[in-house]
Formats: C-alpha cells, structure tokens, sequence
C-alpha cells in the first residue's frame, strides 16, 4: 500500500490503492540510477558472461 503525507497528522500513513487519486504518468519522476549502481550492474553481468562460457566448454567436453 502506497504512502501518503497526512498534513494535520504532519507524518506518512498508509492508504489503500482504491482511495489515492490516479496521477498521469508524465509527471512522476523516475529515480535516476547511480553510476556505482550501473558500474556493479556491468560487472555481474560480465561475470555471469563467464561462468556461462565456461558452462558450455564444460558441456562440449562431456558431449552433451
């Protein structure tokens, strides 16, 4: 359930989605990625890249 500001409260509760106005789409922002996120993003996929060579040299060996 989303979060909603209570200004008399001043503090965040939790609303259920059917009683929070649709907002349009063009005017939510969108977090924007850190360039330490996308440098550890980077490396796992190159490590996945190896093991999944080696995977498959280890299958050419056996034959499968």
């Amino acid at each position: 359930m989303p979060h909603v500001f209570n200004y008399e409260l001043n503090e965040f509760e939790q609303v259920h989605y059917n009683k929070v106005p649709q907002r349009p789409t063009g005017s939510i922002k969108k977090r924007q990625r850190t360039a330490e996120a996308v440098k550890m993003f980077i490396q796992l996929e190159q490590e996945d890249t190896k093991k999944s060579e080696l995977r498959a040299k280890r299958r050419e060996a056996l034959g499968k």
